[in-house]
Parts: structure tokens; sequence; C-alpha cells
């Protein structure tokens, strides 16, 4: 048995695993970027009690202090019984995103999932009606068929009483019970991410949230991005079983959470609406997803899909229905369909550009009566996956700059002791050093003499760190010096890399639209990033086009807040499906002038 604390969780552990994989079994989240590789160092974990292996810390990602107190690479040890293991309390990515999902108020739900209250009248001799056909006189909705449970379910019930409740979907019958139930009518909206899995369940009968969950994506174990995702489900028969099986098990985890905390019975959950990137949305059919890793990047299908929850296994009532949304393209998925139906975008009247910045940075242009959108690989620095100290949003994380005069000034999640950097606090480093001219237009981190020479105070020039060949700059100096937080030189090219790649594919769109800075009006930013980044910042960066602020408008969880729609409104799906089938698609990799965007890009 291994225990993993603070969540007090215990696991048998079956046979040789790692504690990577042991976590993931157990329902824990680890942070497993590299898939196993031991390099990224993200899976850092703490031995508190019980075995104690040898550190197999082939790329020294921990330092001495560090192994010596117990620290290990989760990827690279073997789990063993009695091991108690110490994860890092933290305040993390998905716990913010719980924050961000509100409905436009604007938004007036139409529900596919109605309960009707009635009295259905008792045979009699001389009027032999079936059943249904009592039932059906006594609704105001006609009735377009009943399912195989539901009619193993009325003689049953009949006999008990004449008060129940009918549930029908789009005009089927898909439940009776007895008594009056028809506020228990429920659905689960779904926004499965590279990261973050929110879930959202919500009363149908009332359009409202009941409640919301999330948390780390479990397939992390597997890798990072989608990428190694896909990879791990090609490498050995069964895979994809696993990687697909472990979603699902999450889900319903999450969803019986909710149930249980709210009073919900399960059973009277009747519908799902899931989004998710196109990868996400393969693995959670079940549906091979290999030919997303090569070009020409062809999905196995874009349009929406309707399935039954049972069929996923899915918890729910066994008429369950489940809708995913339609994705645009093989890199541009539901996640995308569903944000851009919460804005006015797809008008195509004004320049509105929409951008969702992750791994992969999806961005949706219109105006001049069209609109397209593209993917661009970013790459994970803006997740903090590739820089030094990067971590997701969690307690301790430095979540905001400010350089001055005065010094350098830091903000991280939960006032905690700083242990690293978050994307937002990445922007936020970076677009100050550029801003201060610390970092010139190259991207180079400039010599404390060569800053000194132009007046740069010396309350900012002790923190820089200077080397051989390259400077780094130190956001904190912890008491002991072994525990500093800074952004290298390094990191700072993978900002310039991934900024680079977003500002291309912004700035073809918007040559292939027509538009300029000055006339674009709008730019909606989504996700938990466009809520914590400051704008300024993400300008100087070069990420933002230079438009003014009050233009910049902040999504939230843009595609929490559309599957939502969808759930509670046919309308929405609609709408989303018309969208997915009218954006064109631009392949940035088949276009001659993206190397040369991106080149010009790179300067800062």
């Amino acid at each position: 048995m291994i225990t993993f604390l603070p969540q007090n969780i215990e696991y048998k552990i079956e046979g040789e695993q790692t504690i990577l994989q042991a976590a993931a079994a157990a329902g824990v989240n680890i942070d497993g970027n590299c898939a196993g590789a031991g390099v990224c160092g993200k899976c850092k974990i703490r031995i508190i009690d019980g075995p104690m292996p040898a550190s197999e810390d082939h790329h020294y990602v921990l330092t001495d202090d560090e192994t010596d107190a117990g620290y290990r690479l989760a990827c690279c040890t073997a789990a063993m019984d009695g091991m108690v293991i110490e994860m890092p309390e933290s305040e993390t990515t998905a716990s913010r995103k719980k924050k961000l999902v509100k409905l436009p108020e604007w938004f007036v739900p139409c529900q596919r999932t109605v309960k009707r209250y009635i009295t259905v009248d008792k045979a009699v001799i001389d009027c032999q009606k079936d059943d249904v056909t009592r039932i059906q006189e006594k609704l105001p909705d006609e009735i377009s068929g009943v399912s195989f449970d539901t009619l193993k379910k009325i003689p049953e019930i009949l006999k008990a009483c004449s008060d129940v409740t009918v549930t029908l979907q789009r005009g089927r019958m898909i439940d009776i019970e007895a008594g009056d139930t028809s506020e228990e009518c429920y659905g689960v909206a779904v926004d499965i991410g590279t990261t973050t899995v929110v879930i959202m369940l919500w009363n149908l009968a009332r359009g409202e949230m009941v409640g919301i969950n999330a948390a780390t994506n479990p397939q992390g174990t597997y890798g990072a991005d989608v990428i190694s995702r896909i990879n791990f489900a090609g490498e050995e028969a069964g895979n994809l079983d696993i990687i697909h099986g472990v979603l699902i098990d999450a889900i319903n985890r999450y969803v019986l959470e909710l149930c249980e905390e709210n009073g919900v019975a399960a059973e009277n959950i009747y519908e799902y609406a899931v989004v998710g990137n196109t990868t996400m949305s393969h693995i959670f059919l079940g549906v091979d997803p290999a030919q997303l890793a090569v070009a020409p990047f062809t999905p196995v299908f874009t349009d929406g899909t309707v399935c039954g929850a049972a069929q996923l296994k899915l918890v729910g009532n066994c008429d369950a229905s489940v809708y995913l949304s339609a994705n645009i393209a093989g890199h541009i998925g539901s996640d995308i369909t569903a944000g851009i139906i919460t804005t006015d975008i797809m008008d195509k009247n004004c320049g509105h550009l929409f951008i969702d910045i992750g791994t992969n940075g999806e961005i949706v242009l219109s105006g001049n009566g069209r609109a397209c959108a593209c993917s661009t690989a970013a790459g994970p620095a803006f997740e903090g996956s590739s820089i030094r100290q990067g971590m997701r949003a969690a307690r301790g994380a430095i979540e905001r700059v400010d350089i001055t005069d005065e010094g350098v000034s830091i903000k991280t999640i939960g006032d905690a002791e700083p242990v690293g950097i978050c994307g937002s606090g990445i922007i936020d480093a970076v677009g100050e050093l550029i801003r201060t001219g610390i970092v010139n237009k190259s991207g180079k981190v400039q010599s404390p003499d060569r800053l000194r020479a132009v007046g740069m105070s010396e309350n900012v020039l002790k923190h820089i760190r200077t080397g051989d060949r390259v400077n780094d700059f130190v956001l904190y100096e912890s008491p002991d010096g072994k525990s500093d937080v800074l952004i290298t030189q390094k990191d700072i090219r993978e900002v310039q890399l991934a900024k680079a790649a977003i500002s291309a594919g912004i700035r073809i769109m918007m040559k292939e639209l027509g538009l300029t800075e000055e006339t674009l009006e709008k730019v909606s930013i989504a996700g938990a990033f466009g809520s914590y980044i400051r704008n300024s910042s993400a300008i100087s960066l070069g990420l933002l086009p230079a438009v003014p602020e009050e233009r910049i408008y902040s999504l939230g969880n843009s595609a929490g807040i559309g599957a939502s729609m969808m759930l509670l409104s046919e309308k929405s799906v609609e709408i989303s499906e018309a969208a997915a089938r009218d954006i064109q698609h631009i392949e940035l990799a088949g276009r001659s002038d993206f190397q040369d965007e991106y080149m010009l890009a790179m300067s800062f």
C-alpha cells in the first residue's frame, strides 16, 4: 500500500509501477510533462516515510539538498509498499478555472430534456388503451418514441402509482419515475483541456449551475502535450484504451463528487455536452488519434457527435446522451468552437481577434465578411514546462512582476514563499525585462555595465546574475541562497520562440483578411491565461497586437462557458456547428510566407 498526502489517498500497488504510474491509477495528479523520460523535473515528490530508494535522477534535475531531504522524481522511482508520498500543497490551475465560468447575459436557455409531472388514468375494461397512449394523453408534447429501458420500467411504476414524472429528450421518452421529480433534471458540461478537466453540473429545469469541479487532466502522466499522448496511444496495443480510460474514470469521479456534494442522484443526469481540442475529442471517444501527429494532420471526424453515455461508460441515466461539439481542423478543436460562440466574432462585420494560448496557440480572426482560423505550435513555454523554474499556477508560483528604480517586486499565488513561476508570471517578467531595456530587441539579457551606462538603477542591476557567456535575471533571492527563482537567458529564448509563432500566425491571418492593428476593433483572450496575464506585458512582449488596452477582453473559461451553453440550448449547438463549418482553416505550414513572418516576429 502506498499513501499520497495531503489527500490521504491509499493505493494498492499492482505489479511493477513507478510512483507516477501508481499516482495515475489512484487518481492522484502529478505532472508528467516529459512522459517519464526524467528530464523535466515537474514530477518532483517527497518520500516522508517508508522505503527510500536511491535517486534515479540521471539528468540531474534535483539538487543534492533535495535528494538528501527525500525528494525523488515520481517517473523514475519505483512505488514500494509502505511509502508515504507528500505532494506540494497547491492552489492549482484547475481551482482557478472554477472561477471563470459565467454565462453571457444575453444567453437564453432552451432545453432539449424536459420533465413532466402528470397523473395517468388507470386502464379500464371498456377502454383498453395501452400505458404509453395513456401517458401521451396527459402530455403537452408529442412522444416520438420510448427508450427500451423506459418501456421496461413503465408497468412497475404505473402499478405502484398514477402520479409520475416523465422525462422527454427531443420528444423521446427516456425515463419515468414515481412522484414529482420534475426539478431533478441534470446535465453535465465538460471542458477537456490538455492540462485541466473542468466539470460543470447543471440543473436543466432551472438553467442553474449546481456545482463545478476541476482537476489536472490525468493523461498528463503520459505526456504534457497532445503529441506525446498520441505517441503513447500508438506505442502498444491497449495504450489507447488506457489513456481513454483514465479520462473517463476521472470525469466519472468528478461528476460523482459533485452529485454527492449537492444531493443529486446520478440517474437523474440525462445529458452531457463535451468540448476539447481535436486530440482530446478523439481520445474521449476512444478513436485512434495517430494521424493528427503526422502531415497532413487529418482528423478522423470534425462534425459534432452524439452517442449514449452508457457507450462511453459515463455515469448518469442509462439513456443519457452525450454531445461532443464540432472540431474545426486537426489542431483546432471543439474547445475553440465552444469559445467563439460566447462572442460575436462570427458576425464578421468588424476586425475581431480570438486567441487561446497554451501549448498550441489557436487563433480565430474575423472581419471584412470572412472568418478564418489557424493553430501555431507555441510550445510549452507559456505553461511553464520548458521554463527552468516554470510551474503550473500553484501556491508559491510567481504570477506578477514589477521592475522599477526601487528594484523588483513580485506577487505569488497564495502570497506564499516563491518556489517557481507560472505562465502569467513568465509573460509579466519577460514583458517587464523588455519594457525596461534589460532584455534587448534580439532577446539578450544585457550586461550590468551596459545598463549602468544608460542609467539603470543599482537596485535593479543587482538582480542580474552574470555568467561566462550569458546573463540571467533573479526575480527572488531566497534567504539561504539555495532556492532563488530566476528567469534564465534560455527561458527568454523559449518565450521568444513561442511568442514568435503566435505573432506570426496573427500577422498572416490579418494579412489574409486585409486587417491592420488600426482596424482591429476587439481582441478576445480565452482561458485562465487570458484572465491572469497583464495586457501591457503581453503587448510589450509582442504576444498581442499593439492595440489600446480597452479593446482587449478576457473571456474567462470560454470553452467551459460554450460547453454549458450547448448543454442548455439546442440553438447554441446549431450555431456552433454552423461556425465550425463556416470558418476557413489556414494551415500555416503550407504558407510560403510563414517562415518570413516567424523570423520577423522573433524580434522583441
